[in-house]
């Protein structure tokens, strides 16, 4: 039981490093259901190789060899760190830069070798998720590859959000949450998505 609830802690923490729910992850890594994981989180089970290869082809950060046993560090080894490059700014002034890649400074931090931008997080309307100021470390994806819950920078012709999303029954549209109760809920036409990025991590300068 003990040696399943460390493993519990290992998996929770990829899921907590994801921004995910554990629904949400199984998802993302294929499970049809995510029962299994629920059985690892009672201490039931524990992980299986083949569930970590599954995480490991999923999210390359992580070390497999940590997943399955705890030993080594969570994330790889130190030869596989790669800069990301960070934009000081608003999120729209942060995109623009990065097409004309002014990069202000870099990253170089192995949880998050696969993000292709670091900004600063300037939307209040996720302030009790994430503090004004925070920085932000993207991936872009595809709008298939949404994962409900999941927070996303959304860069659409009007404006460049940070807000939860939520995928809805119309399957053309989009839920966009905010944490801050006085903004409002905004549901999107997916027609109107120009580009989208899953937040990988975030970070507070203190």
């Amino acid at each position: 039981m003990a040696n399943n609830n460390r493993d519990w802690e290992r998996l929770e923490s990829v899921i907590r490093w994801a921004h995910m729910t554990i629904n949400g992850f199984g998802l993302h890594i294929g499970l049809p259901r995510a029962e299994n994981l629920y059985q690892i989180k009672a201490g039931k089970n524990g992980i299986s190789r083949a569930l970590g290869v599954r995480i490991v082809e999923h999210f390359p950060e992580i070390s497999l060899g940590w997943l399955l046993s705890g030993e080594g560090d969570m994330f790889g080894r130190r030869e596989d760190v790669h800069s990301v490059p960070f934009y000081d700014g608003d999120l729209t002034s942060c995109l623009v830069a990065r097409r004309e890649q002014q990069a202000d400074a870099s990253f170089a931090i192995p949880a998050l070798i696969k993000c292709d931008m670091a900004i600063r997080s300037s939307d209040d309307a996720m302030a009790d998720e994430i503090m004004v100021g925070s920085i932000l470390f993207l991936k872009k994806i595809d709008l298939e590859a949404i994962i409900s819950g999941g927070l996303y920078v959304i860069v659409t012709p009007n404006y460049v959000i940070l807000r939860r999303v939520r995928l809805q029954q119309d399957s053309s549209l989009l839920r966009l949450e905010p944490s801050n109760k006085e903004y409002d809920v905004i549901m999107l036409d997916k027609k109107q998505v120009e580009e989208i990025y899953r937040v990988a991590g975030n970070m507070r300068l203190y």
